[in-house]
This record gives structure tokens, sequence and C-alpha cells, in this order.
């Protein structure tokens, strides 16, 4: 009888645990509702919010508290996130990390321990990560989910942000199989980023993964083992051998993606950065996650990067890019090439077509156009400096929407030969920045530039160097040329050159 009463008491409580956990899920389909503008309320004192200001390029965590809807969290922590952020000198808003099991480690909100609110600073769009999400999450790929958020901070609007959810434990445990998988994440770069195998050391590769679970801070092995893999593995029967080891279909589903998408910030583009990867222990097989896809949907960014020019979509090697050794293994693999190709023409077909696409772009401006007129957000996009006006951002994505879906459908049906990367000065004009731009600045970032990509090539750590850029970017967009130079210079120092030497000729 006692053993029949605590198995009755026990399948109560797996009940009880089960309808929860399934209500939960429902409260997060409304958070993250695609259709809707979710408005989220920060109460932060006026001394925190100071220690928080102070402490940068610090971000410390102080005591706050959340509402959304009815729902209240009294004590969460709060800090600054992202590199524009960072920056004691940031005049637009900031952009917000708030997590809830600071001060109690079983603090959720239906489940997450943390949420995010994107400032779309750094390229000026809002636009982008909800569009690429949505494009992945409907063919079942495992991708976080984003929309947007109106943000109140003690009471006062401070503009529209992406909310973002995390890729963290309870990420894990709310769309991955095991939650004790292996969890790492690639932010800023770092040697053997780009996946190029450095040796059997695990430690050599700790700079670029960093752990972000219980699993990955105890073992490497496996990481190492599927770069050795991929690196060094004979090319007969490559595809065959990949496949138990890594969920290949996804990437190359997510290659695609970013492609069509011109995400160019990842491991599938030109910066081995902002992705994570997942180990299953129940399958044996790795995932790629991509990450902080903000950019996208422009034909030449920063005046430099040619992403229709240099981004063949039968060929998915970008030409101007550093080294890349899963990508090279796939397009050197006439099978894997082919799949990837049959994929990248469905997607094209069912979520690129410039209708279909263009008709998306506009209802995400209608939703948040009003919101946008309070918004102190500068409405241009880093990537594009002609874009002076959100009407001019959306008005921009939808022309790079056309341009690539017609070269995509020429390409994916002629691929022909391999295209070679092709010589062109920075910026697509004589000497490669826009007029009115220092010479001596324009000449010393074109200095780290080349010495940036071949210290990538040489599986070099460029993530000290990325990171000093990205605040050149921010300075460059408000114009502030000497304050920029100033960025510039430490980062000439970084790669052992003088500031003011003469640029060093060509052998």
């Amino acid at each position: 009888m006692k053993s029949q009463l605590l198995c009755v008491v026990l399948a109560t409580l797996c009940s009880h645990v089960a309808v929860a956990a399934a209500a939960d899920g429902d409260r997060l389909d409304e958070y993250y509702r695609p259709d809707e503008v979710q408005s989220v309320h920060l109460e932060i004192t006026k001394e925190n919010r100071q220690l928080m200001l102070a402490a940068l390029p610090k971000r410390v965590y102080v005591p706050a508290s959340f509402r959304w809807r009815d729902v209240s969290v009294k004590k969460v922590a709060v800090r600054f996130k992202g590199n524009s952020s960072s920056n004691p000198n940031q005049q637009h808003k900031r952009s917000y990390l708030v997590k809830f099991d600071k001060y109690d480690d079983d603090g959720r909100f239906f489940g997450l321990r943390r949420v995010s609110f994107d400032n779309g600073v750094q390229f000026g769009s809002l636009f982008s990560e909800p569009i690429i999400t949505e494009i992945l999450r409907d063919q079942g790929i495992k991708t976080h989910r984003c929309n947007f958020a109106k943000l109140h901070l003690n009471g006062e609007y401070i503009g529209v942000y992406g909310n973002v959810e995390r890729i963290d434990q309870s990420f894990i445990e709310n769309h991955l199989p095991d939650a004790k998988g292996q969890l790492f994440k690639v932010d800023e770069g770092g040697p053997g980023a780009n996946l190029q195998f450095l040796g059997d050391e695990p430690s050599a590769y700790k700079r670029a993964f960093e752990a972000k679970s219980k699993s990955a801070k105890k073992k490497r092995e496996r990481l190492v083992d599927l770069i050795r893999f991929i690196n060094g593995a004979e090319q007969k029967g490559f595809a065959e051998k990949l496949e138990p080891r890594f969920e290949v279909d996804d990437f190359l589903k997510v290659t695609a993606v970013m492609l069509l998408s011109g995400a160019f910030d990842q491991l599938t583009g030109w910066n081995p950065h902002n992705y994570y990867l997942y180990h299953n222990p129940k399958s044996d097989r790795w995932r790629y996650l991509p990450w902080d896809l903000d950019v996208g949907f422009t034909e030449t960014a920063f005046g430099q990067i040619h992403v229709l020019a240099d981004w063949n979509a039968a060929w998915p090697v970008p030409l101007s890019g550093g080294p890349n050794p899963l990508l090279e293994r796939i397009v050197t693999d006439p099978a894997l090439l082919q799949r990837y190709r049959r994929a990248a023409r469905v997607i094209l077909d069912k979520y690129f077509e410039p209708k279909r696409l263009c008709g998306t772009i506009d209802a995400k401006y209608a939703l948040i156009k009003d919101d946008l007129k309070a918004d102190p957000f500068p409405h241009r996009r880093v990537t594009v400096p002609s874009d002076r006006s959100y009407d001019d951002v959306v008005a921009s994505m939808k022309d790079f929407v056309r341009k690539r879906h017609a070269i995509a459908v020429k390409q994916l049906e002629k691929p022909g030969e391999r295209p070679k990367a092709v010589r062109r000065p920075r910026g697509g004009r004589p000497g490669g920045f826009p007029p009115g731009f220092p010479p001596q600045l324009a000449a010393k970032i074109r200095r780290i530039q080349q010495h940036g990509e071949q210290m990538q090539k040489n599986g070099q750590d460029i993530a000290p160097i990325h990171k000093l850029l990205r605040n050149v970017g921010m300075l460059l967009q408000q114009r502030k040329f000497a304050e920029a130079e100033k960025h510039v210079d430490e980062a000439l120092k970084l790669i052992g050159e003088k500031p003011n030497a003469p640029k060093k000729k060509s052998p």
C-alpha cells in the first residue's frame, strides 16, 4: 500500500511539474510573439545607475526590479551589455542584460535565467535579427527567438530594443535534447575560432571557445577532436564521416540563410565569431548555433566588405575572408556541395523571394514605426552610412533583397568554376573611404586590416584588435575622427607598428 501511495504521489508531482513547464512555455511564446511589441519596465536606483556608469568600460551588475505585463520580479541583477554599451563615451541608449538567478539560484522568468535588450546601435538596424531568426526557426533549426520591446527605465521610455532570447543553460533545457550537453561560445574570436587546428592541447582553444555549461568547463577534448577531424580527415568519404559527428543539414541551411541575408559577421561569413557549438551527449553530435544577427541586408558593408560581389551563392566561401576549414571541406566535397546548393535553392525560393521578404520587412517596420519617432537611437546603419533615416534603412534593405535574389538565382542555376578573389580598392573607390575622410586615418586603418588578415590566416589572436575597431566604427559614425584615431593608434601598437610610421612597401 505504501508503495502504491508513493507512486501516486510521485505521479502527481510529475504531472504538476509538466503542467508548470507547459504554462511557462505558453507565457514565453507570448513574450517572444513575433507580431507584437512588448513593453518591459526596469527600476534602477539613481545610485546604482551611477555605479554602472562609473564602472565602464567594465560592466557591473546592480540590483533592480523587472516588470512585464502583470509579472513583477522585485530583485533581479542588471548590467550593460555589449561593446557599444561598454564605451564610457557612448551617447545613445545602452543595451541591458537582466539576470534572474544572480541573487537567488532558483530565480527564473518563466524558466529563463536571463533576458537581454539589444540597442542595435552598432549597426543601426533593428530588423535583421528578428527576420533571420524567424526564417531559421521556420525550417526547424534550433536558434534563439527575437522580437521588439519598448523599454522603460524608472518610468521613462528609452526606446525600441531587440528582445533577444539568450543562448545559455535555460536555452539548452528548453530547446536542445540534453541539458547536460557541452556549450561553447565564440564571442570575439581568437586562435582557432575559425575551426583551424592548433594542436592537441585543449588550452590552445580556450581564448576563442568560452565554456558556457558545467560539462563544457570540465572537458574540452571533444571540441579538439571535432576540429582535428575537420582539418585532418581524408577527403574520400569525408561527408559520410562528418555526418555522425555534426548536424550537417542544419549547418548547410544556416550557411545558406546567412549568405542570402548578408549576415557576414559569422563563422560562415567574414569574421569567425558570434556563434555557439553544442555537443549532444545522447547522439555524440555537434550543433552550430548562430548568434548576434543584427547585421545583414547590405550590399557593401563599411564601404569595405563586398557582400554581394564576394559571396557567391553557389560557392559559399567569401572571396576576401580568412581561412575557413569547415566551409573549404564542404565546397571541395562534391556530395556536400550539392546538398548545400539544393538547400540554398529551396531557401531562396521560399524565404527570399523579393515580394514576400520585402513584405516582411515592411510589416516589421510598421510594428515599431510610431515608437521609433521618440527613440533616441540614431536613424542610420554604421554598415551603410548613406542610410540617414529608418525609411532609408528599409529601402536599402529591400534593394539588397531584390539584388541578392536575382544574383543568387543565376549563380545557383549555373555555378560554373569556383570564383577567385578580386583585388579592388577599399570601398570601391580610389582610397576606399568616403569624401572628407582623413587620409592619414584611412592609411592607418588599411595597415591594420592588412596585418589583421595575415594574422588571421596564421591562426593568431585578433580579438583585441577586432574589439578596438568596433569602437572605431562607433566613433566614425559620429564623425569623431580625432577620437577614433586614438583607438586606431592603440590597434597599431597591438600589431607591433608605430602609429606614425610610414606604410611598408609590399615586396
